[in-house]
């Protein structure tokens, strides 16, 4: 897994983990408001770097890489870990295994209470099957991309990275996902959990995520996001998201 790096290392760490079939450039302007006043650190997750000839196996496996990283370079403490959709599982995996110690762990609309079997395979296949169609470049399934995953400038980035994309890396993301759980019963008083997600009715699987945070972690705060879909500003209007997460930074 390649980690970059943006700004002065001697600063606070904020860790910035991007979601599912997300190129890594999506944090672009998070990096540069971010790298002036922090040390912004952004892992290209195992299968989504298109130099790299990699597949994902595991969360477990991806989380120590950037465990085994980052403790060499800076010791167990960080301030900010934010995951981002899918990025949110690998950073539910980081806080609990508490080998790096987080003073603010945000998630935006991740699924972080699992799904069976069945689910595992209709996911499994709905993604392949967008995948693929991307890959082949169906006109319809590419247009949809544009302002739901993935702004108008970053187009090409995006596909560039469906096409490197494995069948073995997507299956094996979504059996992660679904046998993944958020504990219930992890006491870290000094990490203050956040969860955002979004107001729209296709969020409502976010929202079932922020009730349970709520009722099992007092130390917790859930934001939702009112209008807005799934990690759509974060995705798509990031100088507006940024207002939002600034507000969590400073308490």
């Amino acid at each position: 897994m390649e980690i970059l790096e943006y700004g002065n290392p001697k600063n606070n760490k904020i860790i910035l983990i991007h979601g599912f079939e997300s190129p890594y450039q999506i944090w672009n302007d998070y990096i540069e408001y971010y790298k002036k006043e922090y040390c912004v650190i952004v892992p290209i997750l195992t299968g989504h770097n298109i130099n790299e000839n990699k597949d994902f196996e595991t969360f477990d496996k991806c989380v120590k890489e950037l465990e085994d990283y980052y403790i060499y370079k800076y010791g167990n403490k960080v301030f900010t870990v934010y995951g981002m959709s899918m990025g949110g599982v690998f950073a539910s995996v980081l806080w609990q295994n508490r080998n790096i110690k987080i003073d603010k762990l945000i998630m935006e609309s991740s699924p972080l209470l699992g799904f069976g079997n069945m689910m595992m395979k209709i996911l499994t296949k709905q993604y392949l099957t967008i995948t693929h169609k991307a890959q082949a470049r169906d006109r319809k399934t590419v247009r949809q991309a544009v302002n739901s995953m993935v702004t108008e400038d970053k187009l090409d980035i995006f596909m560039e990275l469906l096409d490197h994309i494995s069948d073995t890396t997507i299956t094996n993301y979504i059996r992660e996902i679904g046998k993944h759980k958020f504990s219930s019963d992890i006491n870290i008083p000094e990490t203050k959990i956040y969860y955002l997600y979004g107001g729209k009715i296709n969020e409502i699987l976010f929202k079932k995520v922020a009730r349970f945070i709520e009722k099992n972690y007092k130390n917790a705060e859930t934001i939702c996001l009112d209008g807005k879909g799934h990690c759509e500003d974060a995705l798509l209007n990031p100088k507006e998201h940024i207002k939002v997460l600034n507000k969590v930074l400073k308490k």
